[in-house]
């Protein structure tokens, strides 16, 4: 990816709306405990945590640009950004993490690869620990999402929702995550937020 993409998606994580798509995540996170983001982009998730929940937060993700962007927005804070490679086991002990966070990356990526992320991310998780998967819902539509986020500040939500709405769509509606937890004897939850635009699924062992 480009240096100019990931800075124009650091700013995206600015605006308002982006917080709302996030909040479901924050708000099943404790203040106590270590989490792993995957696919961290430029940071935005976990200088939140750190900040507001004051946990430990690592994030980790396969794209140098905006591994560059996170350590520019994260830059004075107690947080770790890593590159790491793809298909690879991320380079943490077993049992490291009370939470594994996922957001807007899975519904991206082929089955034997989500199955590889969860694979690695269940043997880093602690006992009593979550996995939290954050995807766009791909439901609504430009005038549901006028009525809820517009203003100057959310025009970036109309690309969001344009670009990720046909994979987020069959995402939903395949309801994988529920059926790899079936598979693996796992508690699986789901809830949706940001006013039916995005969905929070929870793994748990």
């Amino acid at each position: 990816m480009n240096i100019g993409f990931s800075k124009f998606f650091s700013n995206i994580q600015e605006a308002p709306w982006y917080r709302s798509f996030l909040n479901p995540v924050i708000n099943e996170i404790s203040r106590k405990g270590k989490v792993l983001d995957i696919g961290t982009g430029s940071g935005k998730l976990i200088q939140i945590l750190s900040t507001e929940k004051g946990v430990i937060s690592i994030g980790v993700d396969t794209d140098s640009a905006m591994i560059k962007e996170a350590k520019i927005k994260l830059k004075g804070m107690s947080v770790a950004v890593f590159k790491v490679a793809s298909n690879k086991k991320l380079p943490f002990k077993n049992s490291s993490f009370n939470y594994i966070t996922i957001c807007s990356v899975l519904f991206h990526l082929k089955n034997k690869d989500i199955d590889f992320i969860l694979d690695d991310a269940m043997n880093l998780l602690k006992a009593d620990g979550k996995i939290i998967v954050l995807t766009p819902s791909g439901k609504g539509n430009i005038i549901a999402l006028s009525k809820k986020y517009f203003s100057y500040k959310n025009l970036s939500i109309y690309i969001w929702f344009l670009a990720t709405k046909n994979r987020a769509e069959p995402w939903i509606k395949n309801k994988y995550l529920k059926q790899y937890a079936t598979k693996n004897k796992l508690e699986y939850t789901s809830k949706i937020g940001m006013n039916g635009f995005a969905q929070l699924e929870v793994l748990n062992k």
